[in-house]
């Protein structure tokens, strides 16, 4: 079991000022994370990608379907995996 400080009123206070500016400077270490990450320099894709869509096969500049950015969920599973047992256990969860 956690067992916890007893304090004051001042000595919380000032606890949790001390919190506060951490937390702020956690903040903006991730904010500057993220703005160097957006920063990366773009490479070109030079592969010929193909995908199999509920549309039939496509190339990946079709699936931007004229837009700028292109949002891909990558779901990873164990070669024991099938995607049926994975679609099963999902509706259970």
């Amino acid at each position: 079991m956690t067992t916890h400080t007893i304090g004051t009123r001042k000595e919380w206070l000032a606890a949790r000022l001390e919190l506060l500016e951490a937390e702020k400077e956690f903040t903006r270490r991730g904010d500057e994370l993220a703005r160097r990450r957006q920063e990366l320099p773009w490479v070109r894709v030079e592969k010929e990608y193909r995908f199999e869509t509920d549309a039939g096969s496509a190339a990946l500049p079709d699936l931007f379907k004229g837009r700028s950015q292109l949002l891909v969920y990558h779901f990873m599973f164990g070669p024991d995996c099938s995607s049926t047992t994975q679609a099963s256990r999902s509706r259970t969860t």
